[in-house]
């Protein structure tokens, strides 16, 4: 996980952070596993990998999983189980070596989801008692969801020389999905959303790397990045059940096109390395729309020439809209000794504005800016006793302008802004106790405020933002004559936090307070295990949420009710693997 603005050497900006993944590439060593699992809920899944030489110079990879199971939410109005588990998906890579200098990686995969939806809960209570179980839902209306996606990637590196290295990262996604989500919980749906989107990415980068004497490095590349969206989406409402349904739908294509050029220096004076890097984006995105309504009129029935002509009356709207920003990066890495490492590093983050595109009339229709972060972060890492003891910490302040946030105002999606600041510490401790005994704990603490003015309609504290999380556990490897005891447990804890950015004294004032606000809850996972063979075989018995804890994790929030997204409950399983 990396903190912060990223996008000088990790394709798109990212604000708040981006996961880098590194799949382990084919190779010429023969290879062949199978996991699976089956626990409650009757759920079960199956993993299979491989690796094999085709030749000296061509290898290739594969992965297959598969999750199948049933539901652990209860539909009392349809008298049945809900949200199931049905997931398959897999991925072929291919590498060829056609000489010492040249890599070249193609990966193809492809995935698959179906749900019977993850049903809210309505803890309002405004409309019938509040839901005291977050796994029982009474929506009358059934929820389903399919999801598509399919990938190719091509990865070729050429070291020209010891010093020069070019690569070229080519990919294409396409992503589909179809959804039908009853948001309510209400035997008779207030709210139901009706969706079918597909969107295709291409991306294409170039990047220069070079080592100009010992002290100098460079890096330096372009990217292209295209992506087009085209989304049929129906919004079915209701008032009161009692009411009649009203039906806005929506026939939208949306195009992103953007450019960026970056560069990077690091300069190694003995053991310290100094960093700037810059980063120019240049993005393009072009909204054509049609929205047809169960209410007559303009105001509901309206295209994109209607916003054109509002735009021509110098209103605050505007289909084809274009952003470019210049984003630098200042660090320092200082390799104190060899078991104390310290760093600092300034950075800016931009990601491009757009528009309010859940609204129902024509006059919901706006734009919001581009959302601007400015980013500055410490830290040690230390190894200490010798090696037993690893302690990594860091403090961060971001600060950020124009801050995204998505909520309903009168039961209409919208986006509002804001500046806020994000200030924290994380620390992480890891310690060999014995040479079978691992212990580690991990805090994180944050301080979070809105600065200047804000709307009236977000809260003053920033959602998803929780002022302290703990986590702390043990892994054991003990060995035995003919085998490993494996065990491992952790508990992690977080304060409350909210999971909505709006104000619901002012957005939904029939809500009772704290109805946003999940926590402060404790979630604990444990597992014992034995492995054996020279490591080709293991069996394990798990469980994760082992106490149950009952939670949420987001909601919808929209004049009397308050549809909230249960967190996963307890889950036990037996587990296996065969390595060969």
């Amino acid at each position: 996980m990396l903190r912060g603005p990223q996008g000088t050497l990790y394709g798109r900006n990212t604000n708040g952070g981006a996961i880098k993944i590194v799949t382990k590439k084919p190779s010429a060593e023969p290879e062949f596993a199978v996991r699976g699992s089956y626990g409650n809920y009757s759920r079960w899944d199956v993993k299979l990998s491989g690796n094999t030489p085709i030749t000296d110079k061509v290898f290739v990879r594969a992965n297959f999983l598969t999750q199948q199971g049933d539901g652990y939410i209860r539909n009392t109005t349809l008298n049945r189980d809900v949200n199931d588990l049905d997931y398959n998906g897999g991925r072929i890579a291919l590498r060829a070596l056609p000489s010492d200098n040249i890599d070249i990686n193609l990966a193809v995969d492809y995935s698959r989801d179906v749900t019977n939806g993850n049903y809210a809960a309505d803890i309002g209570g405004v409309l019938r008692p509040a839901s005291t179980d977050l796994r029982r839902a009474v929506a009358g209306n059934e929820s389903r969801g399919v999801g598509e996606t399919g990938g190719v990637t091509l990865n070729m590196s050429w070291e020209i020389s010891d010093t020069i290295t070019l690569n070229s990262i080519t990919g294409w996604r396409d992503t589909q999905q179809d959804l039908n989500i009853e948001l309510s919980d209400q035997p008779v749906s207030l709210y139901t959303l009706l969706q079918n989107q597909q969107s295709e990415q291409v991306s294409q980068e170039f990047q220069f790397s070079a080592d100009v004497g010992e002290n100098l490095r460079v890096v330096g590349g372009l990217y292209y990045f295209d992506e087009s969206s085209e989304v049929f989406m129906t919004d079915l409402t209701r008032t009161a059940p009692t009411a009649a349904q009203s039906r806005f739908t929506k026939d939208f294509d949306v195009d992103v096109e953007s450019y960026a050029a970056f560069g990077q220096l690091e300069w190694t004076i003995g053991p310290v390395t100094l960093l700037a890097a810059t980063r120019y984006t240049s993005e393009d995105r072009e909204l054509d729309i049609t929205q047809t309504s169960s209410i007559a009129g303009p105001l509901f029935n309206w295209n994109t020439a209607s916003l054109l002509a509002r735009q021509a009356a110098g209103q605050n709207i505007s289909p084809r809209r274009s952003f470019s920003d210049n984003t630098p990066k200042f660090g320092i890495n200082w390799q104190v000794s060899d078991d104390l490492f310290a760093y600092a590093s300034y950075t800016e983050g931009f990601r491009s504005g757009g528009w309010t595109g859940r609204a129902f009339n024509v006059n919901q229709y706006i734009n919001f800016n581009p959302e601007n972060v400015e980013s500055i972060e410490a830290g040690l890492k230390a190894t200490l006793a010798g090696g037993k003891v690893r302690w990594n910490t860091s403090v961060f302040s971001m600060d950020y302008s124009d801050l995204f946030n998505t909520l309903t105002i009168a039961g209409v999606f919208t986006v509002q802004t804001a500046d806020a600041t994000i200030e924290g510490v994380e620390s992480e401790l890891t310690w060999r106790a014995t040479s079978w005994l691992d212990l580690f704990a991990n805090l994180g603490w944050l301080d979070t405020s809105y600065e200047g003015a804000r709307p009236a309609n977000l809260a003053p504290e920033l959602q998803r933002a929780p002022e302290l999380q703990v986590k702390a556990g043990f892994s054991v490897d003990y060995p035995l004559a003919a085998g490993t005891l494996l065990v491992n447990g952790d508990v992690f804890h977080t304060e409350e936090y909210r999971v909505t950015p709006a104000n619901l004294a002012f957005t939904t004032p029939l809500l009772a307070p704290g109805v946003g606000v999940t926590g402060p809850f404790t979630i604990i996972n444990a597992s014992v295990g034995y492995r054996w063979n020279d490591d080709k075989y293991e069996i394990s018995a798990a469980c994760t949420n082992c106490a149950d804890e009952e939670y949420f994790e987001g909601g919808t929030y929209i004049g009397p009710y308050a549809g909230v997204w249960t967190g996963a409950p307890r889950f036990y399983r037996l587990n296996f693997a065969v390595r060969l």
